[in-house]
């Protein structure tokens, strides 16, 4: 299936999912734990990147809460006008995550919550080289993706857990492929945590989260 397919129909899943996402999200089951020492690397006023937004909580929370200048981005159009209404104040705009408009090294931080797994694999390097060209020297990466927990799960369409007759595009990354596209990006990674899923409630692939770096300008 050729990308430009699979975009479509991711974005055709999360139109009919959208308020459902919305309610889940809300649910708190974000991992706040590993989120909050990402943000902790910040100070207010710094400019973040929510990369595949979605409806905007976590967004707004980091606007709020950590006082952060955030700027919020989707390329789903159904998340950006939820986001939109639910969140008057929040800064978002409709965007694909691997053609992104930014000026050169405009962000101290890039917030990517399961969005890259949206994306077939081939596209993950591009794409992470964009983001390090949007990011400050020094900045941070933050990534939520999912793991295979068998050497047979590969990326395709998967049932959405919380309405199985909407499927929806996964791509399946390993720690050790993620570290080297990373690598190979201009990126070093910090921080990895990872979890098993909540079954009945999550995908069935293992939860990796990965705080990076871009590497700092020599002198």
């Amino acid at each position: 299936m050729k990308d430009d397919e699979i975009s479509k129909k991711v974005q055709e899943a999360y139109k009919q999912i959208a308020k459902a996402y919305l309610k889940k999200v809300r649910s708190g089951s974000l991992d706040h734990r590993f989120v909050e020492r990402f943000l902790a690397l910040f100070a207010p006023g710094q400019k973040i990147l929510d990369v595949g937004a979605g409806t905007g909580e976590m967004s707004q929370e980091m606007l709020l809460e950590h006082q952060l200048d955030v700027t919020a981005i989707d390329f789903s159009p159904d998340m950006v006008r939820l986001a939109k209404k639910e969140h008057p104040g929040l800064r978002v705009r409709r965007m694909d995550l691997r053609k992104l408009t930014f000026k050169p090294r405009q962000f101290d931080g890039v917030f990517a919550m399961y969005s890259l797994i949206h994306i077939p694999e081939g596209d993950v390097p591009d794409a992470l080289g964009g983001i390090n060209r949007v990011i400050k020297p020094g900045g941070f990466l933050y990534l939520a993706l999912q793991e295979p927990r068998k050497k047979m799960q590969k990326e395709g369409f998967y049932p959405v857990v919380y309405n199985r007759k909407i499927n929806m595009f996964i791509n399946l990354i390993t720690e050790s492929e993620m570290r080297s596209y990373l690598a190979r990006a201009g990126f070093v990674v910090k921080e990895v945590y990872r979890r098993a899923p909540h079954l009945g409630t999550e995908y069935p692939f293992m939860k990796l989260f990965i705080i990076a770096q871009k590497k700092k300008v020599a002198r």
